[in-house]
């Protein structure tokens, strides 16, 4: 593992951010029984218990670096007092901008406390289920790739998905497709680069572990619909024994994230919540009209995809009128042609006389 060097100003940076807590949950009181003071600003204890919260939330501080960055945090926490002590002096700890901040943060920091409860009350993954997964997703671990990539994503609800997907499957090059997006008015966020395994969305993961060097294709991800050719890629795989720290994370964080929501669902179904004023029938309206939008946008785009069906259908029977007409033009012209040979070899034969031939029947007999 890398060694995290930071600077003096990340360090306190980090002071400040971490003692945010303290300043919203304790306003300036201190436990003198329970901490140790190590500074005092102009009256104002600065304590060990406050440097230590800081240290817990820096990565890569060997024992060597230690005693410096314990040094670089309290110069922080100094340089933050005296700040607050110029707050208080001036009354800008009382304007009404700076309450109204103090308790949003406060009402931030306990409801993330007891959603952090939640996930930590977790039962933490097994041995077995780390190995169910390691096996269900060789593309993650046995079968990794590191992929170059070029990509185009688009709008969930971009319009003429059909013939998007039509352009897609016989286009050349990634060029030919963003200029023919731009035609057709869509919208459209290009992108390229490496990116292994684990940074593609999982839903996205399998589709393109399909894709070859070389190939382009449209996937549909969860939040929107991606455009992808894979310039180059290498394999690259992970050891079960490699995988299975971050696949104990993924599993923790996964299940504490479905702890929380379920948490979150019963306590709402069992609480009592008034929405007023222009919120006036609370949960049940947004959900109407969400639904509502949902359904409008899956209509128009059913309607935008007919129409695009139509549209092509009506383009090839003109293209088939077109083509027969051509065709039986060239028949008619075939067919003219053919009866003026024929009216001309006619005209150019000798006109017989029937009293010649009666002549020559006579003459005949005659012999």
């Amino acid at each position: 593992m890398k060694t995290c060097l930071m600077s003096s100003y990340t360090v306190r940076a980090m002071a400040l951010a971490a003692l945010l807590p303290l300043l919203v949950v304790g306003c300036n009181k201190k436990d003198k029984a329970a901490t140790q003071t190590v500074a005092i600003v102009d009256g104002e204890e600065i304590s060990v218990h406050q440097i230590n919260t800081v240290l817990s939330k820096v990565n890569g501080v060997s024992p060597e670096s230690l005693p410096k960055v314990k040094r670089e945090i309290l110069e922080g926490l100094v340089e933050q007092q005296l700040a607050i002590n110029l707050a208080v002096s001036t009354k800008l700890d009382r304007s009404p901008e700076v309450v109204s901040a103090i308790e949003n943060a406060k009402r931030e920091i306990i409801a993330r406390a007891a959603l952090e409860n939640i996930r930590n009350a977790q039962p933490k993954p097994t041995d077995d289920e780390v190995k169910s997964y390691f096996t269900a997703h060789p593309e993650l671990f046995t079968q990794r790739r590191v992929f170059n990539l070029q990509e185009i994503a688009l709008d969930k609800a971009a319009p003429n998905m059909a013939e998007i997907r039509a352009k897609v499957s016989v286009a050349k090059t990634m060029e030919e497709v963003a200029e023919w997006l731009t035609q057709q008015n869509v919208g459209y966020k290009p992108s390229a680069g490496a990116r292994a395994a684990e940074q593609i969305p999982l839903e996205v993961l399998p589709k393109l572990h399909q894709f070859k060097d070389g190939q382009i294709g449209l996937i549909e991800g969860n939040d929107a619909n991606f455009i992808v050719r894979v310039v180059a890629s290498k394999s690259v795989p992970i050891t079960e024994a490699q995988a299975q720290p971050r696949i104990k994370v993924f599993l923790a964080n996964q299940r504490g994230a479905e702890a929380i929501k379920r948490e979150k669902d019963a306590m709402k179904a069992k609480a009592k919540v008034e929405y007023l004023g222009e919120f006036a029938g609370g949960e049940a309206v947004f959900k109407a009209d969400s639904e509502a939008k949902t359904k409008a946008a899956a209509e128009a785009k059913v309607a935008a995809e007919a129409k695009a069906k139509a549209d092509a259908e009506a383009i090839a029977k003109q293209k088939a009128d077109d083509q027969a007409r051509v065709q039986a033009e060239a028949e008619a012209r075939s067919v003219a042609r053919a009866e003026a040979r024929t009216s001309s070899s006619k005209a150019s034969e000798p006109v017989v006389n029937p009293a010649n031939i009666n002549l020559e029947k006579g003459i005949k007999g005659l012999k």
